[in-house]
């Protein structure tokens, strides 16, 4: 698993604050504009899981709005001095441990993304009917099954998934050479990633979901359980699969440190070109534009 693809892994309980990290880094014209909509973008996709009712609706409204400008003025300014100290990492050759602190960051913001999104989900669990329910569950079935099909088959991988890889490379470096590509397919097929563990993870934090919102329909106490079922989700319950993940992260972050290092000085300069956009783009942002 490379570094990108890392970070693709609550109504889908990570769903809001990822989306929002994806708009942040991802930044252009058309990115600082998803970001000023986030709101409605989030709203638009859980209405898409769950069909939402029109009381269920202006509850959930109000709260992205609110989530939104809390994000916008506690997370934005960090993650604008992050990107000034990666473009001076960016002329550098990295290590793996270096790359692993930037994934820790970006973990801990969506961590605290999700923690404030917490009270929103605890208001809207008790009223998600058996419909809302089955739809959800039928969404998140043929997610994982696209998972499972852009990831898998076990044991290689696919065209797919390393087009994705180098087109993720490519927006940050420019294009890479036909070596590099070469040489990324094959650092893919040495490393830890194992599709199954992924898709069985998966399945089990959506079952662990349906569980919350069953024990705060029976009366339990709403916010609690979701800081529980939060926790759950950042550290899985499952030591068997914390082992993994922490190898694949791992590996990943050597994996990413090692792409680097072969990379040219033209290459790198495209790198800290790209971060320093992602800088303005996220302080136009902090300022409301």
């Amino acid at each position: 698993m490379n570094m990108f693809e890392t970070r693709r892994f609550v109504l889908r309980w990570r769903l809001v604050p990822v989306l929002a990290l994806v708009a942040l880094l991802s930044a252009c014209n058309v990115a600082t504009i998803a970001y000023n909509r986030a709101p409605s973008l989030i709203f638009w996709r859980l209405d898409a899981m769950l069909d939402l009712s029109g009381e269920q609706s202006a509850l959930l409204r109000p709260a992205l709005q609110d989530w939104h400008a809390w994000h916008r003025t506690a997370h934005l300014p960090q993650v604008a001095e992050a990107m000034r100290q990666w473009q001076l990492w960016a002329v550098q050759d990295l290590t793996a441990e270096q790359v692993c602190q930037v994934f820790d960051q970006v973990r801990v913001w969506v961590a605290e993304a999700g923690q404030a999104m917490l009270p929103a989900l605890a208001d809207l669990a008790p009223t998600l009917s058996p419909s809302q329910l089955e739809r959800w569950s039928q969404h998140q079935a043929k997610q994982t099954e696209t998972f499972a099909q852009d990831f898998g088959p076990p044991g290689r991988v696919s065209d797919a998934r390393h087009r994705r890889a180098v087109e993720r490379s490519e927006m940050f470096y420019g294009r890479l050479s036909p070596e590099q590509r070469d040489w990324l397919r094959l650092r893919m097929e040495q490393g830890v990633f194992d599709v199954e563990q992924a898709v069985a993870e998966r399945q089990a934090r959506h079952a662990d979901a349906l569980e919350t919102v069953s024990r705060i329909q029976a009366g339990a106490d709403a916010m609690a359980e979701m800081e529980r079922a939060w926790q759950r989700t950042l550290a899985s319950p499952r030591e068997a699969y914390r082992r993994y993940a922490q190898l694949a992260l791992t590996d990943a972050c050597s994996q990413f440190a090692e792409l680097h290092n072969q990379t040219t000085d033209a290459q790198r300069q495209r790198a800290v070109q790209r971060l320093q956009a992602y800088e303005r783009d996220i302080r136009s942002l902090v300022n409301g534009r």
